[in-house]
């Protein structure tokens, strides 16, 4: 890649409650009427503040990130990034970053819920590692059914 062309570098920190606003943007253009409301995120915030983390590209969030960890198991609760982000590295740098926490924390397994129609999401999830488990039916409301992924944090994937 030509030097002048190269990607910007996502910087990783945890959310702050003045970040907000910026995410719940980020949310509706990734969720639409799925979006979660400001009472969701700072349950969250209240819930695991430690790995709730947002990217930032130049300055400004690009995306956010939710994991919940318990002592041997971690939930990926939520991932969004701003579409004009995607496709950068973004999702990948939080991540990275995430999974190096769940093994310092030694958490053996982490997992997500995607619905079954979200081809893009699945295929990123794939592709960074994680793989499909079972199928939940109706997990995201009527004739919309979730895949349970998992990715074993302790394998160097």
């Amino acid at each position: 890649m030509h030097p002048s062309r190269r990607r910007p570098v996502a910087r990783i920190r945890k959310f702050e409650t003045s970040d907000l606003e910026r995410i719940l943007a980020i949310e509706r253009s990734s969720f639409g009427n799925d979006a979660w409301d400001e009472k969701m995120f700072l349950a969250f915030h209240r819930k695991c503040p430690d790995l709730f983390l947002v990217a930032t590209v130049r300055r400004r969030i690009a995306g956010y990130t939710i994991t919940c960890a318990g002592a041997r198991n971690a939930e990926l609760a939520s991932i969004a990034v701003d579409p004009r982000d995607r496709r950068s590295g973004v999702g990948e740098a939080m991540l990275n970053h995430t999974l190096a926490e769940l093994r310092a924390l030694g958490v053996k397994m982490w997992w997500l819920m995607v619905e079954t129609k979200n081809e893009p999401g699945i295929r990123f999830y794939e592709k960074y590692g994680f793989k499909r488990d079972k199928i939940v039916k109706r997990y995201y409301g009527p004739g919309r059914d979730g895949w349970r992924m998992r990715f074993k944090a302790t394998a160097a994937n």
